[in-house]
């Protein structure tokens, strides 16, 4: 009896641990126009993040999105969320949406912070098994009208060296790994980090903010975390011709696990 209770002392604490993922060992990297992007899987969700200056170089944006792969809803809150400078190896606070519009609307930091005046983001529109399956539709009736030859060669057809190549390539299924649908899903809309680097409104700063969401299974929840991009340390070049460095360290914790990142500030 007492040894199967001094077992159970020691498996109880094992047990409450959190479990640690870092995008090296369960993810990778892919990018979207030049942006870095970093990704680490679990059994039940993924967690895709990147880091970028904004607002007139002046703030840092830190993109997170998370997926939920299992069957119970879970809760994505900014306030987990932990960036810290890798280089200076200090946790760095947090801006909120809103306070940084606050900042942006007034007159004398206008012109520091490139304020654009016409707010508004984009619609996200999910890409759907509908519209790849047109598209498919669509490839193939244009190979075969080309290909049937009642069209003259040089008006607005596609065009092989091999007779029926393209007719062949068309009708074969698409082969899509999760890096290719992770970076589909960031690419296919206008992205924050992208949009955020051109003179922005307040308004989309404050829409792109990450927000407390509970993500039900199956679903998707992203956003954005501001931060001072003058308290991050800059690492020494590596070469002469090289320009210095910054590096954040992110912490995402969620369902008892934790994913962890090292992202390069550009």
């Amino acid at each position: 009896m007492r040894s199967w209770f001094c077992a159970l002392l020691i498996v109880c604490p094992l047990a409450a641990q959190q479990i640690t993922r870092d995008a090296s060992d369960t993810g990778g990297t892919f990018f979207v126009d030049g942006i870095v992007y970093q990704y680490a899987a679990a059994s039940d969700c993924t967690v895709v993040v990147a880091a970028h200056s904004v607002v007139n170089r002046k703030f840092l944006a830190v993109k997170i999105r998370v997926y939920n792969s299992g069957l119970r809803s879970m809760t994505v809150k900014p306030g987990d969320v932990v960036v810290s400078d890798a280089i200076g190896g200090r946790e760095l606070i947090a801006i909120p949406g809103s306070e940084l519009a606050r900042k942006m609307r007034k007159p004398q930091n206008m012109a520091r912070y490139a304020v654009n005046g016409i707010g508004g983001a984009p619609t996200d529109t999910p890409i759907t098994s509908d519209m790849a399956g047109s598209f498919m539709e669509m490839m193939r009736a244009m190979a075969a009208h080309t290909n049937s030859g009642t069209m003259p060669a040089g008006r607005n057809v596609l065009y092989t060296d091999s007779p029926d190549a393209l007719q062949e390539d068309v009708a074969g299924p698409i082969e899509c790994d999760q890096v290719c649908r992770l970076r589909n899903r960031e690419a296919m809309a206008a992205d924050p980090l992208s949009q955020l680097q051109h003179p922005s409104s307040p308004e989309l700063v404050e829409q792109y903010a990450l927000l407390a969401n509970t993500v039900p299974p199956h679903a998707n929840a992203a956003g954005v975390l501001y931060y001072a991009l003058g308290k991050l340390a800059e690492g020494s070049p590596v070469t002469a011709h090289a320009t210095k460095s910054r590096r954040v360290h992110l912490t995402v914790p969620l369902m008892g696990e934790t994913f962890e990142f090292e992202l390069p500030v550009e």
